[in-house]
């Protein structure tokens, strides 16, 4: 099992294969804090979430194939 860095970790300190998920999970975040935000950019942002993590569970997937073969 791998420790994922802090959600507050700088991007430039993320590999980079991490840092669209880190990216849109951190745009949430701001979203959340802003009182009047809009629900449309708030599901915008979590959709990004969510192809992020989709993104990153298929790269995850093949790296696993290929040591594997």
């Amino acid at each position: 099992m791998v420790k994922l860095p802090t959600w507050d970790t700088p991007a430039w300190r993320l590999a980079r294969e991490l840092r669209p998920l880190y990216a849109a999970v951190n745009r949430v975040h701001e979203l959340e804090a802003i009182p009047d935000a809009s629900p449309v950019e708030l599901a915008s942002a979590q959709r990004a979430v969510a192809v992020a993590a989709v993104e990153l569970t298929r790269l995850v997937d093949a790296m696993q194939l290929f040591e594997a073969g």
